[in-house]
């Protein structure tokens, strides 16, 4: 049986995540707070980059957040609690995409049944600080270069740490990270010459 903390000693700043963590597996439900207060807004912007938009996003990241609860007394300190959460995140929107994906087989394999167009933009409108175009760009790279860039340009994931994330060699995560932005480079560049082809 667990050594309970006392309630009365509440965590603070200056406490790692790694001790709130076993704070929170030890019983002190405040503890998890303090988590959730250090890296929700990281959390769900990592999400909404992956997903695409907000609602699903803040799915993923509750269902996270369920997952950490139930396996909080099991984390091993192999990787970071940060790198932990990351990963939690990453799986969660995974399995969100996986079934919003056999959802829309379903909807479109209804839809020819019924004679129907069933197509959407499938723009996503999660990043608030990404316009539109880019936005649309990092929906159509594939999901390991999106996952690679998002940490490491968006999370603000040093490579290193990514890779930790994503449970890949480094070498991996590199020559992912690497595609991913010359296919947005790419992408985007097609996108302005478009425009200025339009304006002339």
């Amino acid at each position: 049986m667990g050594v309970r903390v006392p309630m009365h000693d509440v965590p603070g700043p200056d406490l790692s995540d790694e001790a709130l963590l076993r704070r929170f597996a030890a019983g002190d439900e405040s503890a998890l707070g303090e988590l959730a207060e250090r890296h929700e807004g990281a959390l769900l912007g990592l999400a909404c980059g992956l997903v695409g938009s907000r609602g699903p996003a803040e799915e993923a990241v509750q269902e996270s957040w369920v997952r950490v609860i139930r396996f909080a007394g099991t984390f091993d300190g192999r990787a970071s609690v940060r790198t932990w959460l990351y990963r939690v995140v990453i799986n969660r929107c995974r399995e969100l995409q996986r079934r919003e994906s056999v959802a829309r087989r379903a909807t479109k394999r209804a839809g020819e049944a019924r004679g129907a167009d069933s197509t959407g933009d499938g723009v996503g409108h999660g990043l608030g600080e990404l316009r539109a175009p880019l936005r649309a760009s990092v929906d159509r790279l594939p999901v390991a270069e999106r996952e690679a860039v998002m940490l490491c340009h968006h999370a603000g994931l040093t490579q290193k740490q990514a890779a930790e994330v994503l449970g890949v060699p480094l070498g991996t995560l590199k020559s992912r990270v690497r595609k991913g932005l010359a296919r947005l480079r790419a992408d985007l560049g097609r996108l302005l010459d478009d425009e200025r082809i339009g304006a002339a």
